[in-house]
Parts: C-alpha cells; structure tokens; sequence
C-alpha cells in the first residue's frame, strides 16, 4: 500500500515546501509565445535520424505553428538497406526525408557533407 498524502501535510515538513516546489515546476509551453512563433532546429547525421529520434517533438512544435527546420550532416549516400545500391542511398533516403518533412509539417536542409566522412571543425563550421 503506498503512502498518502497532501499538499498541506507537505507544506507541515521541512521538505515539503520543496517538494511543492519542484511539483510546481513545468516544462516550457511550446505553444507560440508571439504572433511569428519560434525557429526550431533539429538535426541529425542523416536522414532518418532526427525522425527516428524525436518525431513526435517535432510533430509538436510543427502543430503548435513554430517553423521547425530538420539539419542533416549528409544526404545518407553510404548505406540504405542490405537490398539496395549504394549509388542509389543518397537519392533513396533523401526521397524518404522529403516524405518524413511533409507528414511532420517541415522543412529539410543539408550541410552538404559526405556519409562516413564529415568534418566537424573550426574551417568547416
């Protein structure tokens, strides 16, 4: 059986008043905040990867009317799949990011390097 207990009875502890406190704490809205809403970047190393690992925040932000921009390193030109070839990964994935963008309400863009061999230094930034 758990304990029971009320906001009251917390606020009698020394403790309490912090629990309250921490129960009172919520995440940021995402709603807009302004009549333009927020510029939301999301990005991964290829495409799938911002999809795959937080579809549903993205799909939040889009439906909440923020502009949401999904950043890939590379257009996924080294590996697609075991069936297919790997001349054709980069126009296969980037055909499925486009689909993905349209069913999440945004937009994609590339940072033009290449799958397996991108640069994340000082020149290249």
């Amino acid at each position: 059986m758990y304990p029971s207990f009320s906001r009251r009875g917390l606020l009698r502890t020394g403790s309490g008043t912090l629990a309250l406190l921490v129960l009172r704490l919520r995440a940021p809205s995402i709603h807009a905040n302004s009549r333009h809403g927020m510029k939301v970047m999301v990005t991964g190393g290829h495409p799938g990867d911002p999809e795959c690992g937080c579809g549903g925040t993205i799909a939040r932000y889009s439906d909440a009317g923020h502009d949401v921009l999904l950043m890939y390193l590379n257009s996924g030109q080294a590996y697609c799949g075991e069936d297919s070839s790997k001349k054709d990964c980069g126009a296969i994935r980037t055909a499925e990011e486009k689909r993905a963008c349209e069913i999440l309400k945004s937009r994609a863009a590339f940072a033009g390097q290449y799958d397996g061999r991108s640069i994340l230094d000082f020149a290249h930034l």
